[in-house]
């Protein structure tokens, strides 16, 4: 699978977890730029994929996988810098014409990288709210939802979603989870969000006020 031209959402290859073989067809229907995240150029063979870029300071993928992408263009960055190899990723994504990302591999056993993760993308939503990213890894799936956005939601019954607020006091409602809000506070910094569930195989989150993280801990159809 390549990427095709004139199209607009990205896949960012990083170095963590592939999601559950399941989830995968669904979300490798990207139409957009495929850019490596350093080692996670080694996901592009499982995913039969070729990337359009590889960015990094290339510290974390070997020399056979490199040799497995003789033509693959390279943005290599000193090891020395301030970004993650997945903010590169990202902006290169949207230099590339995308107008959203889905990051796969988003989250590992490493619980620093898994959190930049998640603040990264928190970061490239509220610096450009058009511009969504979505984490995907393992069972996991997270999305981040500032202020006037209604995120859509498609998972298994039963499926877990929980609700962070990252900047300050958010306010949110929701449809579809067991323990529906209407415009109701969500605290920064409180549990109160945290193991709702979908009821169907639909929901919806909306944010009036401040950013939320929402997180899914997803279950097999």
């Amino acid at each position: 699978m390549t990427a095709a031209a004139g199209k607009r959402v990205a896949l960012v290859l990083a170095g963590g977890e592939l999601p559950l073989d399941h989830l995968l067809p669904a979300l490798l229907s990207a139409t957009g730029p495929v850019v490596a995240a350093d080692g996670g150029l080694r996901h592009a063979a499982r995913l039969g994929l070729e990337p359009d870029l590889l960015v990094g300071d290339l510290d974390s993928v070997t020399a056979d996988v490199l040799a497995a992408h003789p033509a693959l263009p390279v943005d290599r960055r000193p090891v020395e810098k301030d970004e993650l190899d997945l903010e590169l990723a990202l902006a290169a994504a949207a230099r590339l014409g995308a107008t959203s990302a889905r990051v796969i591999g988003a989250f590992g056993d490493r619980l620093d990288q898994s959190f930049a993760a998640l603040l990264i993308a928190s970061r490239r939503v509220m610096a450009e709210p058009a511009f969504p990213v979505s984490l995907h890894a393992g069972r996991h799936e997270g999305h981040v939802a500032a202020a006037g956005r209604r995120l859509r939601l498609s998972a298994a019954a039963g499926s877990t979603v929980s609700l962070l607020a990252l900047a300050g006091d958010a306010t949110v409602s929701t449809e579809g989870l067991r323990y529906p809000l209407e415009r109701d506070p969500l605290p920064f910094g409180v549990g109160l969000g945290v193991s709702n569930e979908l009821v169907g195989s639909q929901a919806v989150v909306t944010c009036h006020e401040g950013l939320v993280a929402v997180l899914l801990v997803l279950r097999s159809p």
